[in-house]
């Protein structure tokens, strides 16, 4: 259900409640407790005239209500154009939702960034195409390529460690080894 059927459920309901009351010439003040409230605490004074079936509400400012349940009337005005004014009443009118759109509008252009926001301290694309390439030139330049050679001298200590192992055609005789004839 959308919020206008509830709140036309609601009006209506309210309607019905006042009508019945009128029409039974009572009123049930249960329904609407800060009434109720404000005859309890003596803020507003309820009187009855028999002899006109009004009901006379008064605060203690001296502002008076006047229900009249026979009549149909509030303060002599019929109570069902008063309900209907008040659905309009409670509405907005056109100029006022505009007005606050705008308002709205306003605000929202105030606080977030628009298209044509930008940030001059961050860099724009021709600057990352240069640092990009810079970055790969001096990786080239850095690093080692797939295929590379490099000497015995820019190895550490990889002479010395050479000149400890014989050489690759090195070969021994029988005589060479100790006890190698005896273990034949």
């Amino acid at each position: 259900m959308s919020k206008e059927t509830a709140s036309m459920r609601e009006i209506q309901h309210n309607r019905q409640l006042i009508i019945q009351a009128l029409n039974k010439n009572t009123t049930n003040f249960s329904n609407y407790s800060k009434i109720s409230e404000s005859l309890k605490e003596g803020n507003l004074k309820l009187t009855m005239n028999p002899m006109t079936d009004e009901f006379l509400f008064q605060d203690n400012k001296n502002h008076t209500v006047c229900i009249n349940p026979t009549k149909g009337t509030l303060n002599e005005k019929p109570i069902k154009e008063l309900l209907l004014k008040a659905d309009v009443d409670n509405k907005a009118d056109k100029e006022y939702v505009i007005e606050k759109v705008q308002e709205e509008h306003d605000r929202a252009d105030a606080t977030y960034a628009t298209k044509e926001h930008t940030h001059p301290e961050l860099a724009d694309k021709t600057y990352v195409d240069n640092k990009m390439s810079s970055e790969v030139t001096r990786a080239e330049n850095e690093y080692s390529k797939k295929t590379h050679t490099h000497t015995i001298a820019n190895i550490t200590n990889l002479q010395e460690t050479l000149n400890r192992k014989s050489d690759v055609g090195h070969t021994h005789t029988i005589a060479n080894i100790t006890n190698l004839n005896v273990s034949l």
